[in-house]
């Protein structure tokens, strides 16, 4: 899959967040001692627990952009409305831009589209699901 150790970090130090996620066939997540990536298999779906302190849900690109898209649609807006622009320059690594209602999040200097997609989605998080502002240049 690609996840970068930046990446992972992140899902291990955040894996509470993801404690009442439903285990699903095809999971990613991280378990062990030394942690190692695993995958969810049809003999672990009754026995990996997100709740579990010791295991971390690893979100894919599809289910991070899922949360983006209920970001996105809790502050009132509509997904496919949206404009997703992601870069890659080897001197500034991952960018990404989000363009969505009157809004715009940008995210950029990451090692994985991975962890540029983790970092983004408490920028589009608003309390009071008000607009983030407004597109830069209105």
């Amino acid at each position: 899959m690609g996840f970068s150790d930046e990446y992972l970090r992140l899902c291990w130090r955040g894996r509470s967040l993801w404690s009442k996620k439903t285990t699903c066939l095809g999971d990613w997540y991280l378990a062990g001692d030394p942690l190692e990536l695993r995958i969810v298999a049809d003999s672990d779906v009754d026995t990996v627990s997100f709740s579990d302190p010791a295991i971390a849900y690893v979100p894919d690109t599809d289910d991070l952009l899922e949360l983006i898209d209920n970001q996105i649609r809790a502050g009132g807006g509509n997904p496919t409305d949206k404009s997703l622009t992601i870069t890659y320059k080897p001197n500034t690594r991952w960018g990404l831009e989000v363009d969505y209602g009157d809004s715009t999040t940008i995210g950029a200097k990451h090692d994985s589209i991975h962890s540029l997609l983790h970092q983004l989605l408490p920028q589009m998080a608003c309390s009071s699901g008000e607009s983030l502002g407004p597109k830069p240049g209105t």
